[in-house]
């Protein structure tokens, strides 16, 4: 069941990355945020946490992104701190507050999640690792970083990074570990193979 808090959270954080720069980005936009919510969903119901924890988490993926429509790099920290304004403003529980604080804390890259909440979002966030549609994925980071960062690979290079991301990526989850990880194998070896980077 869905909380009045969480909807509130939903309409705000899409209205957000709708009428922001985000609207423009080719991966981090609302279209990964939802994918995000939705998995972080999914991944806890194989994981058994309470309801409690699925809100926590539902609110963090709505969250994790919105620094984006501030800042790129260090987006976490805007992110953190939307997250805080927007929960405090509803008296929601101090403690519940820290947990997505963290939760959203834990995306920053290396991810290090400590608990069973920050593993939740952080293999959420790279479900697209394991995604059939992980080459066009990627495709559309690469855009992204050459419009909005100036970083422009040539193919060889990009396959390589990615080839090395993947090779180096582990899940945190059981659910990761023991589903989501043959998924992204198969992409390992589809990259290795192609490199899709459409036009």
């Amino acid at each position: 069941m869905i909380s009045y808090i969480h909807n509130e959270a939903l309409v705000f954080c899409q209205t957000l990355l709708s009428n922001s720069i985000c609207s423009n980005y080719q991966f981090h936009n609302l279209d990964h945020t939802k994918e995000v919510h939705k998995n972080v969903l999914l991944i806890a119901e194989e994981e058994n946490i309470t309801s409690n924890e699925k809100e926590i988490l539902a609110i963090s993926a709505l969250f994790h992104d919105t620094g984006y429509s501030e800042i790129y790099k260090g987006h976490e920290k805007i992110s953190m701190q939307n997250a805080e304004e927007f929960l405090k403003n509803r008296n929601f529980d101090s403690d519940g507050i820290s947990s997505v604080i963290n939760c959203i804390a834990a995306t920053r890259m290396p991810q290090e999640p400590h608990n069973i909440l920050e593993k939740i979002i952080c293999d959420a966030d790279f479900a697209h690792l394991a995604s059939t549609a992980y080459l066009q994925k990627i495709a559309l980071l690469r855009k992204e970083w050459s419009y909005f960062l100036g970083i422009n690979f040539l193919d060889e290079e990009w396959k390589t990074l990615n080839i090395n991301f993947l090779s180096n990526h582990h899940y945190h989850t059981n659910f990761g570990m023991t589903i989501m990880e043959k998924y992204k194998l198969n992409n390992l070896q589809l990259l290795e193979e192609t490199l899709v980077f459409e036009n």
